[in-house]
């Protein structure tokens, strides 16, 4: 506990202390949102903004501090890159010497975002891609430069906004809703619906989702670190749990097949800053996750005559 405390305590100050990172877009973005909170679409020029964002679970606490410097060219597109910085603790029912919890640098990422907001049906998607620049062997990267492509639907009914996310990638994104203690690398297609009630500064949502992969897969613990001299798996498993126990599990698609549901409460008291608390169950993994998500829109510091 004293771990916990110290790493959150030192996230909370970083925070504090650096009003120069960003907030265009999460570190690790999904297409997500009603496109009724900007009917007219981006606004043109620069973005800056920061957000620290995380989930803990029985299985372990996973937080990162994102920072994203973004040009939206039109109304329609818009690009942004940054690094994220991740604070990792250790299953809070683990003996096992080889779990570590540990603060690093993740993996360089870029955004190319297009947003097409109708009064039929709103449409917005967001392509993903990082390079291998995080430390594989704290769960920081995967080794591998990863794509992932995402779009949202949704359609507002006054204050209510059902809506369907459907992506596909070679690696499971983590969400709003659940940074997973683990990564992975192999084809997937992600899907979650539900709706979202937005009466004003605080906001609802509920939703179900599904990961469906396919092919090989490799599961990279952020919770065990793996030994100086090997960071490879030692055979296929079918451990769901394996990352618990081992840096490198590798399998077939059931390895990191995933599915479940989300509910979340978003509030922002003014329109740069936001705050929001989410709730998600994995039904495969037995799994409940508490995660929270604290952002500021520093845009006005690139844009001084943005409104």
């Amino acid at each position: 506990m004293k771990s916990r405390s110290h790493w959150l305590g030192i996230v909370v100050c970083i925070c504090a202390i650096c009003p120069s990172a960003t907030f265009a877009q999460s570190p690790t973005p999904a297409a997500t949102g009603p496109s009724k909170e900007n009917p007219g679409g981006f606004s043109p020029g620069w973005t800056l903004g920061t957000r620290f964002e995380g989930s803990y679970s029985g299985d372990g606490g996973v937080y990162d501090w994102g920072s994203a410097l973004g040009y939206n060219f039109s109304r329609h597109f818009g690009v942004d890159a940054g690094v994220p910085f991740y604070f990792v603790t250790t299953p809070s029912s683990t003996n096992n010497p080889g779990a570590a919890s540990g603060v690093g640098v993740g993996s360089f990422f870029t955004d190319l975002r297009w947003n097409y907001p109708n009064k039929s049906l709103n449409y917005s998607s967001a392509v993903h891609l990082t390079a291998p620049t995080g430390d594989k062997k704290k769960g920081f990267s995967i080794g591998h430069a990863t794509w992932n492509e995402s779009n949202h639907f949704d359609h507002a009914f006054g204050d209510f906004s059902p809506f369907v996310d459907a992506g596909v990638g070679n690696t499971v994104l983590d969400t709003r809703y659940f940074h997973r203690p683990f990564a992975t690398y192999g084809y997937n297609a992600q899907f979650n619906g539900g709706i979202e009630y937005d009466p004003g500064n605080f906001s609802f949502s509920v939703a179900a989702y599904d990961v469906a992969p396919w092919g090989n897969q490799t599961v990279i613990s952020r919770v065990f670190r793996c030994g100086s001299a090997n960071c490879s798996g030692n055979g296929r498993s079918s451990n769901r749990h394996g990352y618990t126990s081992s840096s490198v599990t590798s399998g077939g698609a059931a390895l990191v097949r995933d599915n479940g549901y989300n509910a979340g409460i978003d509030y922002k008291p003014v329109g740069y800053l936001d705050f929001e608390f989410d709730f998600s169950r994995s039904v495969p993994l037995q799994l409940n996750s508490y995660s929270f998500g604290i952002g500021v829109d520093l845009t006005r510091l690139v844009r001084p005559r943005a409104h």
